[in-house]
């Protein structure tokens, strides 16, 4: 309480010993420090901690653990994942592939929750969805969408994804895809 004198009944305002007996059970039970730190560790997803982030992500709609396909394939430029590769750098793709479950760290989660948040809010245009690749992908390098003007759309990026990244760019459902739209992906990446 941060008033004990207004919780007081007026006939005990002036007994010591009332006022003294409120006033430690006030100091014990004080639960501004617990509210601050529900605030800081739950509440406030910039500061979001472990149990707070998770509460987060089933807000938004993103989960903290990832399958990732730890696996490249025999690939051509015009496949549409990221999981293909030129000759004699992977085998070909037997149908199915291994997965691996990965957990996300905590600024890793917070960077997939902010991304999930604005593509929750995007209106599909180019802007918002630039605005979510450059929330996940800034620090690594360019990753930009790409009009093709025939109901199509690419996703290219100017780095190489590591296998996380590219579980968040194809399975996360992060990235924002508008309706009747066709997606693929591009790594413009130099070698």
């Amino acid at each position: 309480m941060e008033n004990i004198g207004q919780t007081i009944l007026s006939q005990y305002a002036n007994a010591a010993p009332v006022y003294s007996i409120i006033e430690a059970r006030n100091q014990a039970i004080d639960p501004s420090a617990l509210i601050d730190d529900w605030y800081n560790h739950v509440w406030n997803v910039q500061t979001a901690q472990g149990y707070g982030l998770d509460v987060w992500g089933r807000i938004v709609g993103v989960s903290r653990v990832l399958t990732l396909t730890s696996a490249n394939y025999l690939g051509f430029e015009e496949a549409n994942d990221l999981t293909e590769v030129g000759w004699n750098q992977a085998p070909w793709y037997s149908g199915s592939s291994a997965t691996t479950n990965y957990r996300l760290s905590d600024s890793a989660y917070r960077q997939l929750i902010y991304a999930k948040a604005l593509s929750n809010i995007s209106d599909g245009s180019i802007l918002s969805i630039n605005a979510v690749l450059m929330t996940l992908f800034g620090a690594q390098g360019d990753a930009y969408v790409k009009d093709n003007g025939d109901m199509t759309m690419t996703y290219v990026f100017d780095f190489v994804p590591t296998d996380v990244q590219v579980s968040i760019i194809q399975t996360s459902g992060v990235l924002p895809r508008p309706t009747g739209v066709s997606v693929s992906y591009s790594i413009k990446a130099s070698s």
